[in-house]
């Protein structure tokens, strides 16, 4: 297996405003992200392409972040979902390339550190 540049990021919220800094940083670290406004759209565009990373900051997280573990369980992407804190949030992991690993939340200012370990490992696996 070779080493993928790329890697696909699907941002799943109400506001592409909500990813504004997370966006920025995958960003400029090779990643490229598509944003999708609803659960809806999130199902069309993971029917239409693999993502690696995918980010929910959905309000109401229950429904929506069952739904993507459904859709996502068994394939090699990592789902977070946000936690509101506050005026910030933390990211809490969900899935770690398919397989369930809830927890621990991570703070806005360690989470760059956990997404480039988990681009390395993406980047590897090809």
């Amino acid at each position: 297996m070779g080493v993928r540049d790329m890697v696909r990021v699907l941002l799943v919220g109400d506001s592409p405003r909500s990813f504004s800094l997370s966006r920025q940083l995958l960003e400029r670290s090779g990643c490229d992200c598509h944003f999708a406004g609803t659960l809806e759209a999130a199902k069309d565009q993971l029917e239409l392409q693999e993502f690696d990373i995918v980010l929910s900051t959905h309000r109401a997280p229950g429904d929506a972040i069952q739904s993507l573990v459904g859709l996502l369980s068994g394939s090699s992407a990592s789902l977070f979902s946000a936690l509101r804190v506050g005026e910030s949030f933390w990211w809490v992991p969900v899935l770690q390339f398919g397989k369930g690993c809830y927890g621990p939340a991570i703070r806005v200012g360690d989470f760059a550190h956990v997404l480039d370990d988990l681009k390395k490992q993406i980047r590897v696996q090809g």
